[in-house]
Formats: structure tokens, C-alpha cells, sequence
């Protein structure tokens, strides 16, 4: 999946809001409520029938549930492994006759419009993307809260009721502040969504939510690259050049849990500050320790699945990427390092332009590939990428 393609992807479903819109106006500063709309962006990501869609995932889903409440009054079921559509749809029962909302977690990969969904925020955002998917029964309430991720809220079977502070997002870290309790709602506004309908929450919006008849909706979260994450990246890069920064701190391994903090640890550290600073200087210096953060955080995305070629391919064959393909090329002086979800490959070096235009190229037939090499090196090149998943054969 190219840039454009994954902007068009979101765009399809935030409609009728625009893709810049959203992104300049909206994301990260406000919470956005677009109620009453055209649904067809949104309804595609599970299907016409999205208990079917959720049901027909009990061999993934079923023994990983988890759940909440606003008020316990008895403890919730275990999740378990079931045999059919049928066992999940009675677990389900289980949790919502003791009035707990399940949660079903990590269904990015439920459907795949919902995958390339995610994907395309994956892209765009520069952050792995992840789904949970929320089903209660009418009079079910949430705890008051604010999550650590942006999320994008899309309402699929039933209603809601969505109360929601309209205070400036907190934009909290991913873990738990000190002391940090239920967050204060203040001034809030209520929304009552219907299927089709969207709302967007900036991470660390305090909120809260009332099912108001059986309801399911899609909570998908993520995040951008933060300040923080760019400084992260520059001291990560560093210390794959720097092998001093990969040293333990002191002399001793030991000292942090005796409470020791000495001259030759802080000067450790300043040299380290130092050498950051340094780094500050040059644009290539912080491009590149951006683009190894990028070839980082895919290898944190899920695999694409292998291809098994059912007959040779020819320069003549016709190939496309996965629709969940996405990668970045590394440059060393010695070799291409090709990153793609969940994996990397290392290419000869001579090979850099062809590569390139596989990257760019959404779809296109082996003799097309550019480059000073022969029609086998294309077919071989096609071959690696076809069996890791990123190509797919058309014909």
C-alpha cells in the first residue's frame, strides 16, 4: 500500500470529512462526532452482518476475551476456547448476563477492509494501529476514563450514548501517571450514535459511554510519532553507531538498586547528552535516525502471509502488492536491508533501483522492472518478494 492509497483508504471512511481536514484541524486537538451521515465508508469495515463477522473469529477470539464494568457486582466468566460460532455466541451470553461489555481484543485482522484500514493509519502515522472491538447489552456503562492512543470510534450494531470532556486532551504517556486515579469529566458533551456513525477521541480525552440498547462498535487505536518518539529514535540510532552507549552505567550492574549515583555515571550520561547534541547539527543525521525508526516499528507489524507459486514465474507474469504491504529500504554501504512487516531481507546492492521501483509501483510485469540486470534476476527478485508475502501474482 502506497502513501496515496492509504490516505484514500482513511479518507473513504472519515467521509464527509476531508482527509486534510481531519489532519489539520482536528487530529490531536478536539474530539470530532460525525452523526447521522453516509455510513457506507464506515459499515464496510465488518460487513452487513457484524455479529456473523465477530462470531465466525471463535478460534482466535474467543479464549483471549476480556471485559469491563462500571460497577461489579459479581466476577466476570473466564474466556475459553470453543468449538463453534454457536460456543462463542453462549460465552458471549455468559458476560452479558452478569451486565459486563466484552472486549475483544486485537481483531485488526477480522475482516480485510478492516485490516487495510489499519494499515493505512499504520502508514500515515508512522505507529502500529490495533482494534478492539466492544459488544454489550442495552444499560451497560463504561468506567470513566481517557485512553493512551488517539481512537476512532466507529458504531456498528445498536446505540450509544458518549459523554465526552470538552476539555483540552491531556495527551498522556502509554503508562499510568503517578497517583494518577479517574480522571475528572468537567464540561462535556453527549452524543447518541447509530450504526454508521464515527466519533475521533485524542488520547488522554476524559469519557465515558452508556449502551442504551445491545451495541457493538469498533474502538480503533493509535498514535503518532510523539517529540519524545523522534528524541528516542536519534539515541537509538546513536547507540547503534556508538558502542560506549551500549555499555552498562558504572562499574557495577548492581549500583541503580543500592542507590548509587556517582561522578563516572553522570559523566556517562553527559558525554551521551553531548553526542546527542551533536547529532542535532545535521538534517541527515536526524532523517535517518527517523527512517530507522520507521524499519523498527515494522518489524512490530504482523507478518503478511507466505505465497506458494503454483507455477514458475516469466518476465511476462503480471504481480501486485498485498494489500497490507508496506516497506522501507535501509541503505548500508555494503548491503540492502529491505524492511517489511515482521521481517527483513538483506539485497545485493546492485539491485537498489529495481527494488526502489517494486516499492513504488503498486502493480506491473516482471520484464518492467528497471535496472542494468537480466530478465532472471527480475524473475528472481519477483520470486523473494512473492514467497515473503509483499507481492501477490495476478496472472
Amino acid at each position: 500500500m502506497i502513501l496515496q492509497e492509504a490516505k484514500d483508504t482513511i479518507a473513504r471512511v472519515l467521509d464527509p470529512i476531508g482527509y486534510d481536514k481531519f489532519f489539520d484541524e482536528i487530529f490531536g486537538r478536539k474530539h470530532l462526532a460525525v452523526i447521522g451521515g453516509d455510513a457506507a465508508g464506515c459499515r464496510m469495515l465488518l460487513g452487513d452482518d457484524p455479529k456473523k463477522t465477530i462470531l465466525g473469529g471463535y478460534e482466535d477470539y474467543a479464549h483471549t476475551l476480556t471485559c469491563h464494568i462500571r460497577n461489579a457486582a459479581t466476577p466476570p466468566p473466564m474466556p475459553r476456547r470453543v468449538p463453534d460460532a454457536q460456543g462463542f455466541a453462549d460465552l458471549i451470553k455468559e458476560y452479558h448476563e452478569r451486565d459486563y461489555t466484552i472486549r475483544v481484543p486485537e481483531a485488526t485482522n477480522l475482516t480485510p477492509a478492516l485490516a487495510e484500514f489499519n494499515r493505512a493509519l499504520d502508514i500515515v502515522v508512522g505507529n502500529p494501529t490495533g482494534t478492539v472491538i466492544f459488544w454489550s447489552e442495552g444499560g451497560a456503562e463504561a468506567p470513566i476514563h481517557e485512553d493512551e492512543v488517539d481512537v476512532i470510534i466507529i458504531q456498528l450494531l445498536g446505540k450509544k450514548r458518549w459523554f465526552i470532556s470538552n476539555d483540552p486532551p491531556r495527551l498522556p504517556n502509554d503508562w499510568k501517571a503517578l497517583g494518577a486515579g479517574e480522571p475528572p469529566m468537567g464540561q462535556y458533551s453527549t452524543y447518541d450514535v447509530s450504526p454508521g456513525d464515527l466519533l475521533y477521541l485524542p488520547r488522554g480525552t476524559t469519557h465515558t459511554v452508556q449502551s442504551t440498547s445491545e451495541s457493538i462498535h469498533l474502538a480503533i487505536g493509535f498514535k503518532p510519532v510523539t517529540v519524545r518518539d523522534a528524541v528516542m529514535s536519534m539515541l537509538d540510532y546513536l547507540s547503534d553507531l556508538d558502542m560506549p552507549l551500549r555499555t552498562q552505567l558504572g562499574s557495577r550492574a548492581d549500583a541503580l538498586a543500592h542507590n548509587q549515583l556517582n561522578q563516572p555515571m553522570v559523566r556517562q550520561i553527559g558525554e551521551t547528552i553531548h553526542k546527542l547534541q551533536q547529532g542535532l547539527r545535521s538534517e541527515a543525521f536526524i532523517r535517518d535516525s527517523l527512517a530507522h525508526r520507521h524499519a523498527k516499528m515494522l518489524m512490530e507489524l504482523p507478518t503478511l502471509p507466505k505465497n506458494t507459486l503454483a507455477k514458475p514465474l516469466t518476465p511476462d507474469s503480471r504481480v501486485r502488492q498485498h494489500p497490507l504491504a508496506t516497506a522501507r529500504l535501509c541503505v548500508t554501504p555494503s548491503i540492502l536491508d529491505f524492511r517489511q512487516p515482521g521481517k527483513h531481507t538483506l539485497i545485493h546492492l546492485g539491485v537498489e533501483g529495481s527494488v526502489r521501483f517494486m516499492m513504488d509501483t503498486p502493480e506491473f510485469r516482471v520484464r518492467d522492472i528497471p535496472g542494468e540486470v537480466g530478465d532472471d534476476v527480475r524473475v528472481a527478485l519477483t520470486k523473494m518478494f512473492v514467497e515473503n508475502g509483499y507481492l501477490t501474482v495476478v496472472a
